[in-house]
């Protein structure tokens, strides 16, 4: 989907931000993950200090964990100091789906702001305690990003307008990283086992150029459903390897049902004499008495799965 690394000095707004914007994308169907580097330092990276090596290892981690959710479809919101360019445009490289967002804050505004009490330690004496040594933007780096994909400067508008920027950067780009909607044509069963019938139908569609969305009913497996799904899955995937096909497993359905105009084609096909009599029912009982009947209904590329999972 899209990783979106944030950047920004402690108390400009990164978690907040992000954690309003997650809660609107949910509200919207997404998945999405923040990843919240103040969690992460006390699990995934606690062996890690303030040091450059250190800083620029926390990102390194939290940026592999961002982009590999992101690539499984998850919505990824990174708030972290993120305070190196050098580790902004590492994550930045390795992958399309990365986008830079600025959180900036002026430090007399973060100063006054002070939530964690964080500007008040490092502005102490050095002799004092109590002075917090590393905090960036005071008395550690912070290197400003040459080329942000969004800025959003969290002292001139109010945490609402912010959420919505960042709301409305995701989502655009969202759309801009989706190709070209497919529209396949469903067929939709329990294929226990599938066949050559099973095999014509489809290539009606398919042989016509027409991408094919393949969902097999998630059944309990009986009598007259031997095959799992997993099974059905891992032979349906087999016949149609290399071909515009997807495959989905969907609920036991009760019924197909349509209102008026709902935009979709209905068909229904015709085989010939030689297919439309092929019963699966004879086939599962062709295997288990034995016979080899069964292997001229199914293709060759399926009959070692099929013997597998169904022979005795």
């Amino acid at each position: 989907m899209i990783l979106i690394q944030l950047t920004g000095l402690s108390g400009s707004g990164k978690t907040t931000i992000a954690n309003n914007v997650r809660d609107e994308l949910v509200s919207l169907g997404y998945k999405v993950e923040v990843i919240d580097g103040d969690e992460y330092r006390k699990a995934l990276c606690k062996d890690l200090g303030f040091s450059r090596e250190d800083r620029l290892e926390n990102i390194r981690r939290l940026g592999f964990v961002g982009q590999t959710l992101a690539k499984n479809g998850v919505i990824v919101i990174l708030a972290a100091i993120n305070p190196y360019e050098a580790a902004r445009q590492a994550i930045k490289e390795t992958s399309s789906i990365v986008r830079t967002v600025w959180i900036d804050c002026d430090l007399e505004t973060l100063i006054a702001r002070d939530v964690k009490g964080l500007y008040k330690r490092a502005l102490l004496p050095k002799s004092d305690p109590d002075r917090l040594p590393n905090l960036t933007g005071v008395n550690d780096p912070y290197d400003v990003p040459e080329n942000a994909d969004l800025v959003i400067k969290t002292n001139e508008e109010s945490v609402e307008e912010s959420s919505e920027r960042l709301l409305n950067f995701v989502l655009a780009n969202i759309q801009i990283e989706k190709s070209e909607p497919v529209r396949r044509a469903m067929f939709v069963g329990r294929w226990q086992p599938f066949h050559n019938g099973h095999q014509w139908l489809i290539a009606q569609k398919l042989d016509k150029g027409v991408p094919v969305l393949i969902a097999v009913r998630d059944v309990v497996p009986d009598e007259r459903n031997p095959l799992t799904t997993r099974q059905t899955v891992a032979i349906l995937k087999n016949a149609y390897e290399g071909k515009d096909v997807e495959i989905i497993v969907i609920p036991d359905i009760e019924s197909v049902n349509f209102g008026r105009d709902v935009g979709y084609e209905i068909n229904e096909f015709v085989p010939p004499d030689d297919i439309k009599t092929i019963s699966a029912t004879e086939i599962r009982e062709s295997i288990n008495s034995g016979s080899d009947d069964w292997k001229g209904k199914i293709d060759e590329r399926n009959q070692h799965l099929i013997a597998k999972y169904l022979g005795s």
